[in-house]
């Protein structure tokens, strides 16, 4: 009977022990998915990140004012509550489901925060001081004496990385009865706060806004000397964007008026050349006789719409590009230095620049198109002499002579003269031939206005 009894007792005490292992297990499992349903809420910028319960509402100012999430919530009017988190420094809105609180996360920098620092390694007295602080005024009478109604108990809690202040806020006078329970620490020279708001009587349900305060982390912890250091930086990387931008503007209006005088002299020297060749012609001393090369050119909507893209796009597609990078540069540079608003000037000149040269096409676009009446498809007629060219029909008799050209290129199937930065002709180049095509760019590059 012994062994029996024996053997009785050893498998109870084995199955007692699968079923601790297997509960345990459950346990864990359950735990590993509570876990899992859980939200972590990084706050990258400000150091520190937050676990949220699961079903808990994530809104934040990218949130989409029409999402359905803000009704969800209990808010009605989301553009007015992405206004005030903006004016208040809100980081993000977390609602509970399960109790209706709504709690708000806040990171802000002040001068205070930054000369308190942080609360590591501060006294209770030092912390509470600042809350005083912090508050001051909030309970003080208004300028006819009247009491403001308005309350406020402060105490220090515990949390596992850094102390936290709490303060319970009690509003009651003829505008409104709330109570606000607010949390806080400071770090990194940043105020850390989470509140919740109750309007009217009642006391406020903290099992929400306490587990948020408890699942607060901070990623990083910094010493004055290391901010100090970044704050330096920060500024040497501002003034150095500050620079780019003097130094893209300066050169901007230094090559512009060079330009211009350039382009000034230019015209002085191409009107006096011009004047000489006509008198020479009226003397007949120029050559009216031997033709270079011959060509024509249909002056219809489509050609029109190429040359003018040719001209506004690609002509000069080498300068834009690098001109293009080295604003996206200074953007970029601008932006990962935390100089927003100077990314967003150099930007913003970006996208003017952008706007006036498509405008300028647009416009030069509309009057060739009246000036050749392209919708009639007019045919031009081109002849190259030694010292000039005419061009005959398309409603047009022009006569050029070659130190009026600034520029000619070759582009698909035509050959674009240009007298300035708008002015000029095009001519097919399978009307000329290859050939002739070559000689006559070489005589012409020969000839033109340096």
């Amino acid at each position: 009977m012994k062994p029996t009894k024996w053997f009785g007792e050893r498998t109870a005490l084995v199955f007692g022990r699968i079923l601790s292992v297997l509960l345990i297990a459950v346990l864990l499992v359950g735990t590993v998915a509570v876990s899992a349903a859980d939200q972590e809420v990084v706050f990258e910028d400000h150091d520190f990140k937050i676990t949220a319960p699961d079903g808990t509402l994530v809104m934040d100012k990218k949130t989409n004012k029409n999402a359905a999430i803000w009704l969800e919530a209990g808010i009605s009017d989301s553009e007015d509550r992405l206004e005030m988190m903006e004016q208040m420094n809100v980081l993000s809105l977390l609602f509970d489901k399960n109790t209706g609180a709504l709690v708000n996360v806040i990171c802000k920098m002040t001068e205070e925060t930054v000369n308190m620092f942080t609360f590591v390694g501060k006294s209770d007295g030092e912390i509470l001081d600042y809350v005083d602080k912090l508050m001051e005024g909030v309970d003080a009478p208004d300028e006819n004496g009247q009491s403001s109604g308005v309350t406020y108990e402060r105490s220090l809690i515990k949390h596992s990385q850094i102390p936290f202040f709490k303060i319970l806020l009690d509003i009651k006078n003829e505008e409104m009865t709330a109570k606000e329970v607010i949390y806080g620490c400071v770090v990194n020279g940043r105020l850390i706060e989470i509140d919740q708001y109750l309007e009217g009587e009642g006391d406020v349900d903290e099992s929400f806004i306490g587990k948020i305060v408890d699942s607060v982390r901070i990623t990083k912890f910094m010493t004055r000397e290391e901010y100090e250091q970044i704050i330096s930086k920060s500024k040497i990387k501002i003034w150095i964007a500050l620079g780019c931008v003097v130094f893209l503007f300066v050169g901007l209006f230094v090559f512009v008026t060079y330009n211009k005088k350039k382009k000034e002299k230019k015209a002085a020297r191409i009107s006096e050349g011009l004047r000489d060749f006509r008198e020479r012609k009226a003397r007949g001393e120029v050559d009216c006789k031997t033709v270079i090369a011959m060509g024509s050119a249909e002056y219809n909507i489509k050609a029109i719409d190429k040359f003018v893209n040719y001209n506004t796009w690609i002509r000069n597609i080498v300068v834009e590009v690098i001109l293009l990078a080295f604003l996206a540069l200074i953007v970029w540079f601008c932006l990962s230095s935390g100089s927003t608003i100077y990314g967003l000037l150099v930007a913003a000149c970006g996208l003017v620049s952008v706007y006036f040269n498509y405008s300028g096409g647009e416009k030069n676009k509309a009057n060739m198109l009246a000036r050749y009446d392209a919708r009639r498809r007019p045919l031009a007629r081109f002849t190259f002499y030694e010292e000039f060219f005419n061009m005959t029909g398309a409603g047009a008799m022009a006569e050029y002579t070659y130190d009026q050209v600034m520029s000619v290129r070759v582009y698909n199937e035509y050959l674009y003269i240009f007298f300035g930065t708008e002015q000029g002709v095009f001519v097919e180049r399978n009307t000329i031939g290859e050939e002739e095509l070559v000689k006559l760019i070489t005589h012409i590059k020969t000839h033109k206005a340096k």
